[in-house]
């Protein structure tokens, strides 16, 4: 936990030095998908700083991929959440980092440089923000809550059309929806500033210290149809997509059950 707290932070100073100045240098995949130098320069520092504490653990991630070791532990990171933020002078983007044992989250941090918000959970131990225990809202009504619905461009017409019918079905169950990033999403549900979130599209980098955050902070955080999340920690890690629902208890079995509704539409046939 030290180790992820202290890469965290010096990363997140990392990111401050150019933030508003650093330009898209590459794509990946589409056109909603971009990387700067600030991503490059935040995955060496963190990746240097594990290797040198940890040299036998396996590291996933997000520039650089997989690098797979004979051990029960994997780092997970993320060096810069919200890059298409980041790059548009937007302050919604940080770091993320988790450590695995097998393939299950045992250490989760997420860190939002601009306001030096530190997200930390050890397994078992509880949810902090700023060393501060934190718990996901104890409202049970969904019309009483802000939700978060994630998205990117990019993707087929169809499921363009799915993923705005979805939407639209949230919008008449929720007092309001919102949309920010991987990490600040599941920082605002952890501490019960959002009833929850959904995000059709994020990887393992994306979800695995938000996933044991949210859950120490006594949330839920499933696939789309409440069922637990089987993270790939393989070769191919880097290329499974994962759609996730994450939020208190007693909201998160309503907003699956408005997903279910939503996925038995056809609205291409329709």
């Amino acid at each position: 936990m030290s180790t992820a707290i202290e890469l965290a932070q010096e990363a997140g100073r990392s990111l401050l030095e150019t933030f508003g100045t650093s330009e898209v240098i590459d794509r990946k995949g589409d056109y909603s998908n971009v990387v700067t130098a600030a991503d490059t320069r935040s995955e060496e520092l963190i990746v240097r700083g594990i290797r040198k504490a940890f040299p036998s653990h396996s590291i996933v991630a997000e520039e650089t991929g997989c690098d797979l070791r004979a051990s029960p532990f994997t780092w997970v990171v993320d060096p810069l959440d919200g890059t298409s933020n980041y790059a548009a002078g937007v302050p919604w983007f940080g770091v993320l980092i988790s450590v695995l044992q097998d393939k299950v989250p045992v250490v989760g941090v997420m860190y939002l440089p601009v306001t030096g918000d530190l997200y930390s959970a050890e397994s078992g131990a509880g949810a902090f923000r700023n060393g501060q225990r934190i718990s996901v809202t104890r409202e049970t009504r969904l019309e009483n809550v802000l939700w978060a619905y994630g998205m990117d461009g990019g993707g087929s017409e169809e499921q363009a059309i799915r993923n705005t019918l979805l939407l639209a079905k949230l919008l008449g169950r929720v007092r309001n929806i919102r949309a920010t990033n991987s990490l600040v999403d599941p920082a605002y549900t952890s501490d019960g500033r959002l009833g929850g979130m959904l995000n059709q599209s994020t990887r393992l980098w994306d979800i695995a210290a938000p996933m044991l955050i949210v859950q120490e902070a006594g949330g839920l955080y499933t696939d789309l149809a409440g069922q637990p999340l089987d993270l790939d920690v393989s070769h191919t890690a880097a290329d499974r997509e994962y759609a996730i629902l994450a939020g208190a208890p007693e909201l998160h079995g309503s907003i699956a059950a408005i997903v279910r509704e939503s996925l038995s539409t056809d609205p291409i046939g329709d």
